[in-house]
């Protein structure tokens, strides 16, 4: 590695460095072969200028493809600065300590850099000269390098994830313009209302600089972009930006000092190896890393809990070895930049056999290993969330199995499995199998699935770890003991088939097993008799919380969540307070009654502040506690009542809340949450009671509690809206008792004062005594409610009731009407003489929320109709983009993708029965729906399944407009659509007419004629999967280790 001889230019031989240490100053000693200060020595400026270009701005995208280190070369730092970095080699300060950066970075990334240069110092020093200003280092010293100028200034880096539910160009075009103000320095920025929404809209963003200005990587880019012209302007912001230095033997002609090279890590071949190396590593390794946070911490599997064991110590061996391999990198470099040891050693280190595992292959390897192990537990979790047992085969005899056939486990799984008392269903599969056939094996599961209601207990038998391959998919069902067991080879389709026999297994049977299996078996049956499954899941405690808007129910769950984890308030003050909701509010504080915005947790789309009056709480949403082993407490926190959006708002409210518990089985109490002195319980109790107890039953008023927030200021009584509430009560004839026992009465302001002493606000000793007896008094409180709650008995909902009604035929309203037009169809193909042929449904559950206003759609071609498709948009505006839709009548919510197939296989019905069933289906709805209007639970104008068929019909007009496609079988569909509008009002006119009154009874009646459709059931399947699903998406769950409050953990552990 050849370095230039010094003295040959006057200006000497600067070097310049992007800033990881600020603290060095002119005449300050830095060692560029590691990229660190030797000493913070400092003299005073010769010369001070203003920069001549003093503001950057740029705006730039994420690339999965690189890792995060290399996007420091975006904001300045060059090659061998980056590599000192990522090897660990220098500790980096400001935006440098982007590398700490956990998130995955990928192309809906975005990165907004700011450099604001405020003024240039120089040390005026000549070659051979500098002792005349600065005396020379005494005895030897690793510096390379003085610091003779300094550009000052401010520096800011804004990583900011675009969701996927957001405009990207929208935000692109937000970053754009405040880019270009800044980079012209037209500052303050001017941002619109507009602008200000979408911003408050990033929830995902992480801000680094200069610890003066950004003490918080949290901070919301407002915040930033309002305090930059202080920052320019007061000089106690200012740090140095970049170094500017000269070799110190061009400075004091001395050989002591080290000869500098100027040669650039890039220009040797040697160090050029290391860093997309180290970069191919720490990506793979960092992917492994994602991989094992997922991975479960053990399995009920033997021979899957020992390939985890395995598993896991390859990668720390890995771990290891990318240590030490980056350890002997981080001593040989600096020699190797100061020419003290050959580059070829760096190939040697490279090279050696130690680091085998960290070549490429062998890391993809194990990848494949870890993602078929992760497989394995999402698999698990599936089935065991539908009551279908998993077994391992191999764990049956571990020690034996590897010599055993398939036919050899097969009798042994049968013994094994089979019960006396009820039948067992063995489905026998591999992981190969699901890799080979997806499509096979999700038809099965469906069918499996469908079965979960029904007194057989199902089992799920993976052979993946047996010797011998299994050929095929099997399904067998073994009776109760003493009776013949039947094999399946082909499961029932939803449309009605004859009954297939079973082909005979490919391998010899034992006489004795022929003879069995030799009888023709039954067809599998469509349903089958009711089962209790045995379950190790946790016993859930829900707590459904109702109130108005502000009575504080975000803020009981915050409090809720420190009273578990602090003894006592002081504890807690000392501690780190957990915020799971974020807060906002106002408060008072000083002689002058100065008025501060408290703001504590992180941004949460579901929590808006923005419009006073209006619900902060956006959606349900569950907080589930872990108390024990056995019990878990479920907190579900709901949209305030009593909205200023009025009456239509609030019955949105209570809807989403009704359709939310709906996916529980039951619930353990509903608080209803009060302030002790209001007016406005008559609003409450009109929008929220009484349609409450349109879907509770009777049977459920024993599981109403009454909890009194901010009750300090009533010495933690009802005050004087017990009185009233309790003669509401007795004037509503509502048997709901209200007592002591039932009534809790507490006081979140401690919570309060716990976010405020974070944000540095002092109070007075009084105070502080009234906060201390707030929280003890609360404490009691909160244990004696989860004493009450555990003594309630359930209140299971499925109870039937006529709000319940009204939220089951909302959920059939889609699937009903979905296949109402699947006849139509089958109905028209059949008049088109093409009776071979027909249209059938299938249905998928999805993740996200979307309405057919927010989703792209797509009409594909099935067979000889074309049919609008719906499929999320990658670019949305908004969280939940439904939610913000016109109210058009027009759209309604997709719960479950759609898609239809044209099949060669006969629908086997004339066009009279098609007929037929097009009307009995629409006389069903409006039955429905004439008994919902008479129970008050729609107007005249509300119709759950008007709204559906009116976009069909829009559908169909689009479908009809697009030109070069054959749409004469949808003119066909769109003009019996077209008649249902007149069908229906015959069919309203009639049941008026004959003052049709149907019972509860009745009403499900009809309801469950409808589940009893394959078609529809199948998409009720997927509808209550999506819902469930989403429910996950937005549960946080806090684990046992949580509760630290000695009092909360003698009750836990009192729990049975």
């Amino acid at each position: 590695m050849s370095c230039i001889g010094p003295f040959k230019f006057n200006d000497g031989y600067p070097t310049e460095r992007k800033v990881i240490d600020a603290s060095g100053r002119l005449g300050s000693l830095y060692n560029t072969a590691t990229d660190s200060l030797i000493d913070r020595h400092s003299v005073q400026p010769s010369e001070i200028k203003p920069p001549n270009k003093r503001s950057i701005c740029r705006v730039f995208s994420g690339d999965q493809s690189r890792e995060p280190t290399s996007f420091l070369g975006n904001i300045g730092f060059d090659d061998g600065v980056q590599r000192s970095i990522r090897l660990q080699m220098v500790v980096p300060s400001g935006i440098g300590r982007f590398i700490e950066y956990t998130q995955p970075i990928y192309s809906n990334t975005r990165f907004l850099y700011y450099c604001y240069k405020t003024r240039k110092e120089t040390l005026n020093i000549k070659a051979r000269k500098a002792d005349r200003i600065v005396a020379p280092p005494q005895g030897p010293t690793e510096a390379t390098h003085m610091i003779t100028k300094i550009k000052w200034g401010i520096e800011i880096l804004c990583v900011i994830q675009i969701s996927k539910n957001q405009s990207i160009e929208a935000i692109d075009q937000l970053l754009s313009r405040i880019s270009h103000q800044l980079q012209r320095n037209e500052v303050p920025v001017q941002l619109t209302n507009d602008d200000r929404r979408l911003i408050n809209q990033l929830n995902n963003m992480t801000i680094y600089g200069s610890e003066l200005c950004v003490d918080d990587p949290n901070t919301s880019l407002l915040t930033i972009l309002n305090r930059i012209q202080e920052w320019q302007t007061n000089e106690n912001f200012h740090q140095p930006v970049l170094y500017i230095m000269q070799p110190l033997r061009w400075l004091y002609n001395n050989i002591q000092f080290q000869e500098p090279c100027f040669k650039p890590d890039h220009a040797n071949v040697h160090l050029d190896r290391i860093e997309p190396m180290s970069k191919r590593i720490e990506n793979q390794l960092k992917h492994l890393h994602e991989l094992f946070i997922d991975l479960p911490t053990s399995y009920l599997s033997p021979v899957l809990n020992e390939q985890l064991k395995v598993v896991r110590q390859k990668y720390s061996v890995l771990l290891d070895a990318q240590e030490n391999l980056n350890e002997r990198l981080r001593k040989v470099i600096p020699d190797v930049r100061r020419n003290r040891r050959d580059p070829l050693e760096l190939d040697q280190i490279i090279s050696d056999e130690r680091y085998g595992c960290l070549h490429k292959d062998e890391i993809d390897t194990f990848q494949i290993t870890i993602e078929r192990l992760l497989a394995k537990s999402i698999l698990i979790d599936k089935l065991t969330k539908n009551h279908i047992e998993y077994l391992n085969a191999f764990d049956l005899r571990p020690n034996e199995m590897s010599s055993f056939k398939n036919e050899d486990i097969d009798i042994i799984i049968k013994r094994s499995c089979s019960n006396d008392k009820y039948s067992v269903i063995l489905w026998y599969s591999s992981d190969r199998l699901k890799r080979e056939q997806p499509d096979r094996w999700e038809q099965i599961y469906q069918q499996i699935t469908s079965q979960r209601h029904q007194t057989i207990k199902l089992i799920y038998v993976d052979f993946t770890n047996c010797q011998e391959r299994l050929d095929g998919f099997t399904v067998v069902q073994l009776p109760p003991k003493g009776r013949s067991e039947t094999q399946l080879d082909s499961l029932t389709d939803i449309r009605p088939q004859p009954p297939r026999t079973t082909s005979v297994p490919k391998q010899p049977l034992p006489s004795q097993e022929q003879e069995r299996r030799s009888i023709t078996p039954p067809p599998f049956p469509t349903t089958l008799p009711n089962i209790s499954y045995s379950t190790s899941l946790k016993t859930e405690l829900n707590v459904l919380l109702l109130g108005e808007t502000g009575v504080g129910k975000s803020t009981f769950i915050n409090a809720f969540i420190n009273y578990l984890k602090f003894d006592t308030l002081h504890q807690a003050e000392r501690g780190q307070p957990i915020v799971l909701i974020p807060v906002s509010f106002l408060l008072t504080v000083g002689d002058q009654f100065d008025e501060v915005v408290v703001d504590f947790g992180d941004i949460d789309p579901n929590e808006s502040y923005e419009r006073h009056g209006q619900s902060v709480t956006q959606q349900c949403k569950s907080y589930l506690f872990d108390l024990n082993d056995k019990y878990s407490l479920r907190l579900i926190d709901t949209p305030g009542i009593g909205d200023t959006r009025g009456i239509d708002q609030d019955t949105k409210n209570i809807d989403h809340i009704l359709t939310y518990i709906s996916n529980l089985s039951h619930v353990n109490a509903i608080c209803l949450l009060l302030k002790p002195n209001t007016s406005r319980l008559n609003i409450f109790f009109r929008s929220c009671i009484n349609q409450l107890l349109t879907y509770i039953s009777p049977a459920g008023y024993k599981n109403i509690i009454f909890c009194f927030t901010n009750s300090r200021a009533t010495f933690y009584a009802p005050g004087d809206t017990g009185p009233l509430l309790q003669k509401m009560l007795v004037d509503g004839n509502f048997n709901i008792p209200f007592q002591k026992t039932n009534t809790f009465c507490f006081d979140s302001e401690s919570f309060r004062y716990l976010v405020a002493r974070k944000r540095h606000i002092n109070f007075d000793h009084d105070q502080e005594k009234e906060y201390t007896d707030s929280w003890n008094t609360s404490v009691t409180e909160s244990i004696r409610l989860l004493n009450y709650i555990q003594t309630r008995q359930p209140y299971y909902l499925k109870w039937l009731s006529p709000r319940k009604a009204m939220i089951d035929i909302s959920m059939l309203a889609r699937p009903i009407i979905e296949t109402l037009r699947l006849i139509i169809y089958n109905w028209k193909l059949n008049e088109a003489k093409l009776f071979l042929n027909q249209i059938i449904l299938n249905s998928n559950p999805i993740d996200f929320e979307m309405c057919t206003c927010c989703a792209q759609s797509n009409a594909v071609e099935v067979g000889p109709f074309w049919i609008t498709e719906y499929q999320r948009v990658a670019l949305g505006n908004y969280v939940n983009q439904h939610h913000v839709c016109s109210s058009n009548g027009k759209h309604f919510l997709v719960e479950a993708m759609v898609q239809h197939e044209f099949i060669d296989e006969p629908a086997g019905l004339k066009n009279e029965r098609w007929q037929s069933s097009f009307n009995n289906f629409l006389l069903k709805c409006d039955r429905l729906i004439h008994y919902l209007r008479q129970q008050g639970l729609l107007t005249h104008d509300d119709d759950p399944f008007q709204c559906i068929i009116e976009r069909f019909l829009e559908e169909e007009l689009q479908i009809s407009q697009i030109q070069h496609i054959d749409s004469n079988m949808n003119r066909k569909v769109r003009e019996v659509l077209q008649s249902i509008k007149q069908k229906r009002q015959l069919n309203s006119q009639q049941l008026s007419e004959t003052n049709e009154k149907l019972s509860l009874n009745q009403v499900y009646q009809i309801i469950n004629e409808f589940t009893g459709i394959p078609t529809i059931q199948k998409q009720i399947d997927s509808i209550k999967t999506s819902r469930q699903l989403k429910m996950k998406i937005h549960e946080c769950k806090i684990q046992t280790n949580a509760i630290q409050n000695r009092a909360f953990s003698r009750l836990s552990n009192s729990l049975e």
